[in-house]
């Protein structure tokens, strides 16, 4: 997916050199990960594993990033999103319901 875009492989190989140690284990580096604090660096990996199609690790950044900041309605709508790439429709709906309301009551409309 970086096929002619050397700008963007190099900042994602940064990403990756930044949060990735080479020592650890798997587990080990998504623990580190999630108990992180460090949004751009989340949304960083949040946007690869997007690309990637990693629904389940997107919805585990969203999940710690709704941690991070529960107002913020981006990461509330992402959240959903990756949820629904699971083909958890239900719960999705209900999430995206709750991120749109929340959006009406932020614009002022009931």
């Amino acid at each position: 997916f970086f096929a002619g875009n050397f700008g963007a492989c190099e900042a994602r190989i940064h990403m990756l050199e930044k949060c990735v140690d080479p020592d650890a284990d798997l587990q080990q580096m998504l623990v580190k990960m999630l108990g992180s604090e460090d949004e751009k660096m989340m949304i960083d990996m949040y946007t690869l594993v997007n690309k990637m199609g990693d629904y389940y690790l997107q919805e585990l950044l969203c999940r710690r990033l709704c941690e991070i900041d529960s107002d913020h309605l981006g990461y509330r709508n992402m959240l959903g999103l990756a949820v629904q790439g699971q083909g958890r429709y239900g719960e999705a709906e209900e999430l995206l319901r709750q991120c749109l309301e929340a959006m009406k009551s932020a614009l002022g409309e009931a």
